[in-house]
């Protein structure tokens, strides 16, 4: 089943991590394209909503508490005048919710056991890694509204990143008086983000200290961590080999302070994790430390658009074979070249 006229009000859901949400978020910049008049929502959980609600092409976010039971979450929904809605992150609670919401057109993958709750099933598989996360969320998005042709047609994918984000004049300025008072020279800053929010594969913290050691004796460089609360001490033991001549923020932002200071940052390196993603959406430079791992691949979750500035171990090697040598000269060849 597909829209038989344009649609007044589309919801994308997206109740996942906060890199599966940044690489969802295109899909309200396509669907604005398409119809400039639609009215947009996103389903998000709480700790990712407060970014998605800095998005300009989005008009409303709704968030759903983490296992929220499917009545519960279909009763969120029903009553909205929902005309579509696309499940970028199969679920089957979600996929229940949205049949019992009575939502019209209801789009999602075909190869789960719930996808007959769809009545718009798509047939990609991504677990062929063929392509980025990105674009596999643009194409469900854009096949589920039966438009024809390309998406790339419709919103080039070297258009996409800068995302467009209505800050709050209140935080721009205090996370610029926080740059200011760790950078009063205004030096390069590039940040190191040595977590991996528990679903990634981190390179050694040891070598992230290491890095950032060499990176601060650089008279024009300012090092800063950053971290979620849940990886002060992780940040406190990677300061600890840096040295006083590093400035750990590691817990010290909200999501949305975090993404305006990665707005302002030169360089940031860090895992395969939402940060990354974070800092390439707001339109920084990153380098990706990615596993040999097909289900980690960086044809579907590096950088978008900047695979060459993914760095792996060695074939049949872990993370910590990435040597930290490798990681400083490629850091010193991104800033040269800006």
């Amino acid at each position: 089943m597909k829209p038989a006229s344009a649609p007044a009000r589309i919801l994308l859901c997206r109740t996942d991590k906060l890199g599966d949400v940044v690489l969802a978020i295109p899909c309200a910049l396509l669907v604005k394209r398409l119809y400039p008049q639609c009215r947009v929502s996103f389903l998000a959980q709480p700790y990712t909503a407060p970014l998605v609600k800095l998005i300009k092409e989005i008009d409303e976010v709704i968030v759903a508490e983490p296992g929220m039971p499917v009545r519960s979450l279909a009763g969120l929904l029903r009553g909205q005048q929902i005309d579509a809605a696309i499940a970028l992150y199969p679920e089957y609670r979600l996929a229940k919710a949205l049949r019992m919401a009575k939502i019209p057109l209801r789009a999602g993958i075909a190869y789960r056991w719930y996808s007959p709750l769809f009545n718009y099933r798509h047939r990609e598989h991504r677990k062929k890694n063929v392509k980025h996360e990105l674009e596999y969320n643009l194409s469900l998005t854009y096949a589920a509204l039966n438009i024809g042709g390309r998406w790339e047609d419709k919103l080039p994918s070297e258009s996409i990143f800068p995302l467009d984000l209505k800050f709050p004049e209140e935080l721009l300025r205090n996370v610029s008086e926080r740059i200011a008072d760790m950078n009063p020279d205004g030096k390069r800053l590039v940040a190191i983000h040595p977590g991996g929010g528990g679903s990634a594969n981190v390179w050694r913290w040891e070598s992230y200290g290491e890095l950032g050691s060499e990176l601060a004796k650089l008279e024009h460089l300012t090092v800063a961590l950053t971290g979620g609360s849940a990886e002060i001490n992780l940040c406190n033991h990677v300061q600890e080999i840096i040295g006083s001549h590093s400035h750990n923020l590691c817990g010290a932002m909200t999501l949305s302070e975090l993404a305006a200071f990665y707005q302002k940052v030169d360089l940031l390196i860090t895992n395969s994790t939402g940060p990354l993603h974070l800092a390439r959406a707001v339109g920084s430079k990153v380098i990706g430390l990615f596993p040999r791992d097909h289900a980690m691949s960086p044809v579907r979750w590096g950088p978008y658009l900047m695979r060459d500035n993914v760095l792996m171990p060695p074939e049949r090697g872990a993370m910590s074979d990435i040597p930290v040598d490798l990681v400083f000269e490629k850091i010193i060849s991104i800033l040269n070249k800006q």
